[in-house]
């Protein structure tokens, strides 16, 4: 049976989670389920995630500077389009995002709306000491991951520092999405996730009476 071209984007609408790790994404995953906007959540990929980091952080330095998202696609779309397919293709059958490499902070945002024209992304903001000590935990808790883990004992100011600045940065890059995408962007706190509200009324959905489910609650 012969088969038709490999896909260089993500068709429909998809739902993506951009905030940090540790800001609840699998959890508001599972709700988006719950509420009947997405179906199918992509698990973690590493390993694609490792074919594609170099590409992304050549995006990403490129993008520094929160630039204009239309200058940028008229400059660089098929560039981005060519340099994902490997991505387009595992992901496309997916329509959350939560994880890597599609959602978190391992892709700037303009890249991610360029693969997925129709997407939808998410922000989570939680309260610094919250999500530090959250982030703490995890790094030490997975070295074989996280190569500076070893700074929350010798230096933990500049591991913190360091952890800021990261949210900063790619805090920025999503306003510079919702500036060109108000209607696609929706920026949650953390209190938002204890009820469907927020992302109901972000949809245009009813919110169900289940309760919020909240996934690795004991590891945050």
């Amino acid at each position: 049976m012969r088969r038709g071209p490999t896909p260089t984007q993500i068709t429909g609408p998809v739902h993506i989670i951009a905030s940090p790790y540790k800001t609840g994404s699998t959890s508001v995953g599972k709700s988006l389920i719950a509420l009947g906007v997405g179906r199918r959540e992509m698990q973690h990929d590493g390993a694609l995630l490792k074919e594609i980091k170099p590409a992304a952080r050549r995006f990403r330095k490129q993008l520094q500077g929160t630039p204009d998202f239309r200058a940028f696609e008229a400059a660089h779309k098929d560039e981005v389009l060519g340099q994902f397919k490997p991505l387009v293709a595992k992901a496309a059958a997916y329509d959350i995002f939560h994880d890597a490499p599609m959602g978190h902070t391992h892709m700037h945002p303009f890249l991610r709306k360029i693969i997925a024209p129709e997407a939808r992304f998410i922000w989570v903001n939680r309260d610094a000491e919250g999500w530090l000590e959250s982030v703490r935990k995890w790094e030490t808790s997975h070295p074989e991951i996280y190569r500076h883990h070893g700074l929350w004992e010798t230096d933990p100011d500049a591991r913190i520092a360091n952890r800021l600045a990261f949210w900063s940065r790619h805090h920025d890059a999503f306003l510079a999405l919702a500036e060109a995408f108000p209607d696609d962007c929706l920026e949650l706190q953390w209190n938002d996730l204890k009820s469907y509200a927020a992302l109901a009324a972000f949809y245009g959905v009813d919110a169900p009476d289940d309760a919020f489910p909240h996934t690795n609650a004991a590891k945050n």
